[in-house]
């Protein structure tokens, strides 16, 4: 098991202005134990966090979180699977914006604020 409880990450590129990552969604992730026993999915808050850890790969973006809008689960993120998180900062309006996919569907998006 990861001891950072990450995903592992399989690849990492840019599409214009947009960071995507494929990872996998590991079964041992401890975010899996306990949510929804019998048919686990990752936490909306685990979501968030990740793309908050991995967004700070983006040029420019500075901060600490002060607060979420747009936020929409759609599909749910499931051990086992590959998903891409897509990241773009927005610098003029100070938010990160993320969605993960699975596939050509959006699993679940949002924008995080951050505060200098």
């Amino acid at each position: 098991m990861p001891m950072t409880g990450l995903p592992s990450l399989i690849e990492q590129r840019w599409q214009d202005d947009v960071l995507v990552l494929r990872l996998s969604l590991d079964p041992d992730l401890p975010w899996f134990r306990g949510h929804f026993p019998g048919a686990p999915l990752l936490p909306g808050v685990v979501q968030v966090h990740w793309a908050m850890h991995y967004g700070r790969q983006l040029p420019g973006l500075v901060g600490e979180f002060g607060g979420m809008s747009q936020l929409k689960f759609q599909r749910p993120l499931r051990p086992g699977q590959e998903c891409e998180l897509h990241l773009c900062w927005l610098a003029d309006k100070g938010q990160l914006v993320f969605s993960y996919r699975l596939g050509d569907e959006v699993a679940s998006s949002g924008r995080v604020k951050l505060c200098p």
